[in-house]
């Protein structure tokens, strides 16, 4: 949701008019290719992950062209190259910097050797989806280093990325993976707080997201304490935090198997 506040680099998603095919698609889409290409010895050629990252390289390829076709709508002063390098590089940003921070927000606590293997995973992915090598980040200092100077080119969220934000939020309700409306608008409220806790302010007010009423404000708190006493009990030792790395891998397959199984199937790229 947070990216969305970023005005430029959502055009694409404007131009090739993702908007209107909704965003339970581009969620599942999303979420396949972040289990996949996460889990362990994942990435070896001809993978399922592997497969992804060339499917995605190439509907990026794809897309640059499709857009480079409307030359009339596209400002290229401001915007740069369609989807490129350093948008791309953001996007890795959002993948391994920012991803870190929101779970420290909720109380997961992250260690040197497990942010430099993030770190090193998204660089090799972002290689592998064709940013030159020399440009991506290894750490977290050159993260922040390339992040702040790729925001300095960006306009905070227009129009457009309003209704990229409530596309998201709408998500929560068309959804069919919950039975009745309201699992749905529940979920959406819960959805509502955690971005009120993990944005400022200001990118909630101009992504239009309604402010939480005060019994759901509190969600993101339980989720927080709730976080902190699961790893008092299950990152006492190897065994237990090996435990703990194989209950979230079922859990995540378990989302992924819903989203699949909930996703129209008359979609078309």
């Amino acid at each position: 949701m947070g990216g969305y506040d970023f005005a430029y680099i959502s055009k694409p998603l404007i131009l090739t008019e993702a908007l209107k095919k909704g965003a339970v698609k581009r969620l599942k889409d999303t979420l396949e290719f972040w289990i996949h290409v996460t889990r362990e010895n994942a990435l070896h050629p001809n993978s399922k992950a592997y497969q992804l990252i060339v499917r995605t390289r190439l509907m990026h390829s794809y897309a640059r062209l499709k857009i480079k076709d409307k030359k009339h709508q596209w400002n290229h002063e401001n915007w740069g190259e369609p989807i490129n390098s350093w948008d791309m590089i953001a996007t890795y940003t959002g993948f391994s910097l920012v991803f870190m921070q929101g779970l420290k927000k909720l109380g997961i606590k992250i260690s040197d050797q497990e942010e430099k293997g993030v770190f090193h995973l998204w660089k090799y992915i972002g290689y592998l989806l064709g940013i030159p090598e020399n440009f991506l980040p290894e750490n977290r200092q050159q993260a922040v280093e390339q992040f702040y100077w790729w925001t300095t080119l960006q306009n905070t969220g227009d129009d457009d990325s309003t209704q990229l934000a409530q596309a998201l939020l709408q998500e929560n309700l068309d959804n069919t993976i919950y039975r009745y409306p309201f699992q749905r608008t529940l979920l959406k409220n819960l959805h509502q707080s955690m971005n009120w806790f993990l944005l400022d302010k200001e990118v909630n007010e101009r992504l239009q997201i309604p402010k939480p009423s005060k019994a759901y404000a509190a969600f993101p708190k339980i989720v927080v304490r709730g976080n902190k006493i699961f790893q008092k009990i299950y990152l006492r030792n190897a065994a237990q935090y090996q435990k703990l790395v194989m209950m979230g891998d079922i859990q995540q397959r378990e989302v992924l198997s819903d989203y699949i199984k909930h996703t129209p199937k008359d979609f078309h790229y």
